[in-house]
């Protein structure tokens, strides 16, 4: 089964050109689950005429508590056995490559992690601070040998059955992409990249909040630093 899932936080009409983009991209889903937290979200209008017009167009009500983190745990405790791709609320993200992902899923990657700071990746606008940071912690972690150079882009896909054998810790916002990169490599998992493009919102208001946030990155990017030299100097090769 293949699953997408997509937290949200009033994109409004946004759900719908997420939609649309997966259809225009052929992208094969047999669940599109958009993941709310508030009954006043702006979404729940478009949702409501997209699932009449496709069953498979779910809108979910997260029970685990507000947030990001709580609406990805909410839908990754709901997933079936398959791939599990999470993609953003505001069509950030270039959906054709979901198809590439999936190939590299069934060639038996755990975690498929599009990259923008990969050769043929771009990156097109998004707030300069933010965007020096993510692309220079990325590129540190692909020198020294991780297997992404994008491991905070939350645009990846997930193995369902190996996604609910974990206890997510991330208790600020994005860096949870993060914390599952850091277990599945500490796991030995799989984990395979491919260029991507991503284009900062032109409608809606992010509900990124670096500030806040960055400690918790800062945290599991320690941990994945950790892992890489302990493999290193325990004679494991770098992939």
């Amino acid at each position: 089964m293949i699953q997408i899932l997509v937290p949200i936080y009033n994109e409004g009409e946004n759900v719908l050109r997420v939609y649309e983009d997966l259809i225009a991209a052929d992208v094969s889903f047999d669940t599109l689950r958009f993941v709310y937290d508030l009954d006043t979200d702006t979404s729940l209008p478009y949702l409501e005429k997209l699932h009449a017009e496709d069953s498979r167009a779910i809108a979910d009500k997260n029970e685990f508590g507000r947030g990001v983190v709580n609406a990805l745990r909410w839908g990754f405790s709901r997933s079936s056995d398959g791939p599990v791709i999470v993609v953003m609320g505001d069509s950030s993200d270039k959906l054709s490559v979901i198809n590439e992902m999936i190939a590299l899923w069934k060639d038996g990657a755990t975690v498929v992690s599009p990259s923008r700071y990969m050769p043929g990746g771009k990156q097109h606008g998004g707030p300069p601070l933010k965007s020096a940071m993510s692309r220079i912690a990325g590129k540190i972690l692909g020198f020294l040998g991780f297997p992404t150079s994008d491991a905070t882009n939350n645009f990846k896909l997930y193995d369902g059955a190996w996604l609910r054998e974990q206890t997510i810790e991330s208790q600020g916002g994005f860096e949870i992409a993060l914390e599952l990169c850091y277990k599945a490599y500490s796991d030995g998992k799989i984990i395979k990249q491919l260029p991507t493009e991503w284009w900062d919102r032109t409608e809606g208001e992010s509900n990124f909040k670096l500030w806040s946030w960055l400690p918790h990155y800062l945290s599991w990017y320690l941990r994945i630093l950790k892992a890489i030299t302990t493999r290193a100097f325990s004679g494991g090769a770098l992939r």
